[in-house]
């Protein structure tokens, strides 16, 4: 199949790449650099190089591909709303009206399992009926739920529209490696009521598995929760992925009671104050990451046969050792 790829030069993008062309698969990729550009056309994909909000004719870039996977998004807990707005849904409607002249057959959403997250209380098994995110304090989520809603609104008999909905994403090179860990470090990243609640992940071999599915299938106007297996307590999942990155475990905890309000404070202050750095503590990371939560993948195994074939012993073990290697 001839797919279209966004976001190839992020954490999930460039995976679910490798994964496609290892496939056999015919790929066209959105990128920006020169270094990334001539990478990928010595391996035989096909390279779109530009802004895709703004540079990128996709009119053209799209016609005579069959399908279009979009993970680009701005993936951020704090910025300026326009930025949450233009990237993650006005890009994505873009994309989608642009399928729809270049007569694009499937588009496959990479959406986020926060999108369900509205009042702050546990979510058990939660499952894709849950209403969609409408919290002005939470831009992602909010922004990925108006996404959503524009993706499974385009479907019809001639553009099929799938949306992943997947748990927190990890693997080598992930958030944790990226921002987590190197906060972790020095002292300023810790725990929310110690840690001790169900939450559950994504590896990220296990997203590439579902895509895959997605690509293949036949279904359409659906959303997938996608996750791991086994559901861990926070902290011990976390302290896993942690120790096998190298970083240093925190041990101090902030109660859920206190961080809410402490960070509505922290976000009052950067909102009215010349400030260029992010908060240290944003309301969405609170419930995010500070409450529990656990996704039902029942309906992914049902309708899209989706077995995640990694453990998270597994997960963590690749990462150990391509740590290694690095190393």
């Amino acid at each position: 199949m001839k797919i279209f790829l966004t976001g190839a030069e992020g954490f999930i993008g460039s995976k679910v790449l490798e994964r496609l062309h290892a496939e056999g698969h015919g790929l066209s990729a959105a990128v920006r650099s020169v270094q990334e550009e001539k990478r990928l056309q010595a391996l035989g994909i096909e390279t779109v190089r530009g802004n895709l909000c703004d540079e990128i004719d996709l009119h053209a870039a799209l016609k005579g591909h069959e399908a279009v996977i979009h993970c680009a998004a701005y993936v951020r807990l704090w910025g300026p709303r326009a930025t949450f707005q233009g990237v993650n849904v006005e890009l994505t409607k873009k994309l989608i009206a642009a399928s729809q002249v270049a007569g694009i057959k499937r588009f496959i959403h990479m959406s986020t399992a926060s999108v369900v997250l509205n009042e702050r209380r546990p979510l058990y098994d939660a499952e894709e009926s849950l209403p969609l995110c409408n919290r002005n304090e939470m831009p992602y989520a909010q922004s990925k739920a108006q996404a959503e809603e524009a993706v499974l609104g385009a479907n019809t008999t001639q553009l099929a529209t799938v949306v992943l909905r997947p748990a927190f994403v990890w693997g080598k090179g992930d958030l944790i490696d990226r921002q987590i860990g190197p906060a972790a470090n020095h002292g300023k990243f810790g725990w929310f009521n110690q840690g001790e609640y169900l939450y559950s992940s994504c590896y990220i071999g296990n997203l590439c598995e579902a895509i895959s599915l997605a690509v293949q299938s036949s279904v359409k106007a659906e959303a997938f929760f996608i996750a791991d297996n086994e559901t861990l307590r926070f902290r011990d999942w976390m302290t896993q992925r942690l120790r096998v990155g190298h970083y240093r475990v925190p041990t101090f905890s902030i109660p859920r009671a206190l961080a809410w309000p402490f960070a509505r404070f922290t976000e009052n202050g950067w909102n009215y104050l010349p400030l260029k750095s992010d908060p240290p503590l944003v309301r969405e990371a609170v419930r995010a990451t500070g409450y529990p939560l656990t996704l039902s993948i029942e309906k992914a195994k049902r309708i899209l046969s989706y077995r995640a074939p990694y453990s998270i012993e597994e997960g963590m073990a690749a990462i150990a050792t391509s740590q290694e290697d690095q190393d």
